[in-house]
């Protein structure tokens, strides 16, 4: 188990990035479990918040290029901000509010972990995150979602119910209204 949020984020988005190197040329337009993108679109997605909250956090990293090899990289940026000396202390304005940086941390890895799944489930790949990391990152996501406003544009769709004994991440991705069911 990662001894630090910072050591959790980057464990969870190097996992996201040997999903996105792994993806051929065919399979960047498979659709995804969200419907509104197929992979490229939910890739870029993923590096336009890793280039949002990295400049949220004080860096001034370069704006990501369109295309899985620049994932690494805005990756390792996003990773480089969130451990910068008082980082998670100081209060931030995430594109969610103001936040502790700590909380900015925990939404990027929260967004890793349900988009990593996504992304496998559309390339046939499998999503092996940390188990206590994506449990811990549960509960964080449970308590997130009572703040949100549901209904037609809120972030995330309706929870679903996950099959008993479904792995963890299985059951994190049904909270925030995947159907994981198949």
């Amino acid at each position: 188990m990662p001894d630090s949020p910072v050591k959790s984020l980057t464990e969870v988005v190097d996992t996201v990035a040997y999903m996105v190197e792994a993806v051929d040329g065919e399979r960047w337009n498979a659709p995804t479990p969200c419907s509104e993108w197929n992979v490229r679109q939910l890739v870029d997605h993923l590096m336009a918040g890793q280039h949002t909250f990295a400049v949220v956090m004080g860096s001034e990293p370069p704006v990501p290029a369109s295309d899985g090899k620049a994932f690494r990289a805005s990756a390792a940026a996003l990773v480089t901000a969130f451990e910068a000396p008082g980082a998670l202390e100081r209060t931030v304005q995430a594109p969610v509010g103001e936040v502790p940086g700590l909380v900015a941390l925990r939404l990027q890895t929260v967004e890793h972990l349900v988009h990593g799944w996504d992304l496998a489930r559309a390339t046939g790949q499998k999503a092996l995150f940390d188990e206590a990391t994506v449990e811990r990152e549960t509960e964080f996501a449970r308590g997130l979602l009572e703040q949100v406003p549901s209904g037609p544009g809120a972030p995330f769709a309706p929870s679903r119910t996950a099959p008993d004994g479904a792995p963890a991440i299985d059951r994190l991705a049904a909270l925030l209204g995947r159907d994981v069911s198949h």
